[in-house]
Parts: structure tokens; sequence; C-alpha cells
């Protein structure tokens, strides 16, 4: 293959890469060359090589006289991140309490007044970027890289399932005011409470997902 074509496959192994792990293509979305290759203006052979590396890596399966499609996941998938993030999530929020500083509490609290405000007029898709990034910053606060990437990588995955407050949007006044909670526990000092308050913030809405995909 010429050293174009191979640039054309990556090109497009990466734009479909991004909108899988994204959650732009949902799992078990057809995934048809032709269609592909006119929407970038590209022959079928470097969508071939794209779609064939996706699938070394799990994203695509391809099925004999069907095609290929997003993968699809697996409900003990997801019931084994959905527990890891359980146990995780609470131990980083309690290990932040000990290493936030002034600049760290500082992104949270400016983080919860956007949430606030996308709350106000329910733009859900911003109060769902924000939240991740609230998250985000507590997870890294908690000085453990290890821990941190391993929850970041979980959290990657996820981003393949529908954002929960798409699904469930009746969480998210609930959802913000324990936000602001877990600031005043970081600002306490109150470690154990900010592990309790995190678990119970992810299991509430963990378990409508498992509700929801019939775990």
């Amino acid at each position: 293959m010429s050293f174009l074509a191979m640039t054309k496959a990556a090109s497009i192994y990466q734009e479909l890469k991004k909108k899988i792990m994204d959650g732009a293509l949902e799992p078990g979305t057809h995934l048809v060359i032709k269609q592909i290759a006119i929407e970038y203006g590209i022959s079928d052979i470097p969508v071939r090589e794209a779609l064939k590396e996706l699938s070394v890596e799990g994203l695509v399966e391809t099925i004999p006289h069907v095609g290929s499609r997003v993968a699809t996941i697996s409900s003990r998938n997801i019931e084994e991140m959905l527990v890891m993030r359980e146990c995780l999530e609470p131990f980083a929020a309690e290990l932040a309490v000990a290493y936030a500083d002034d600049l760290i509490i500082k992104k949270l609290e400016d983080y919860y007044v956007q949430m606030n405000q996308a709350l106000q007029v329910q733009d859900i898709e911003t109060y769902g970027k924000i939240n991740t990034e609230f998250h985000s910053v507590m997870i890294q606060a908690s000085g453990n890289q290890l821990l941190a990437d391993t929850i970041f990588g979980l959290i990657k995955s996820e981003k393949r399932m529908r954002m929960v407050f798409n699904i469930f949007p009746e969480i998210l006044e609930n959802s913000n005011k324990e936000h602001k909670d877990m600031i005043f526990y970081i600002k306490e000092g109150n470690a154990k409470a900010m592990s309790s308050l995190v678990y119970e913030h992810k299991k509430r809405s963990f378990d409508k997902m498992r509700r929801y995909f019939k775990i």
C-alpha cells in the first residue's frame, strides 16, 4: 500500500476511533465502507484498513455476510466498570481532601458555578462536560497517579455508553447539590464524609444505569 493510502487509513482510523470513544457512534452502529469512503472522499481501501485496526482493538466487530459495526458492550463489562468506579472514585476523593490546595478548591468552586448556570437553562450537554471536569480535578488531586490513570481509563471506556444525564435528567439538581457538599468537605478536611458522599453520589447514578441496561 502506498504511503498516501496508509496516511489516509490512519486519519480515518483516528476519526472513527474518536467518534466511537466519544459515543457519537453508539455500540451496534453499522459501519458501511462505501458510505464512509464517500463521506471522506477517499477509496474503500484505507477505510478497510482503518476498520481492520479498530477490530484488532476490539472497538469494531466484523460479522460474516453482514459487515462491520461498532462493537457492543456486554452487561458484564458494564457492571465491572461501574463496580470499579464505585470503589476507586470515593477512595480518590478521600485522598484529595488531604492534597487539595486553594487552587484546586477554586477550580472546583468555578465548575460548581458553571454547572449551576447550565442547570438553570437545562443545558444537559454542557452540564455533563463540566461535571466530568469537576470530578477529574478531584481525581487528579488524589496525589496517586496510578489510581488517577486507572479511573480515567474507566471513564474513557464508559464514554461509549450514553451520558447518564441524557438518560436521567431528573438527577441533575440533586447531583449539583452534592458537588457543593464535596467542596465543603474538602474545606473542612473531612475525608471520611467525602468518601461516603462520593460513593452515594456515584452509586445512585450507576444504579439507574444498571436498571437502564438491565444488568
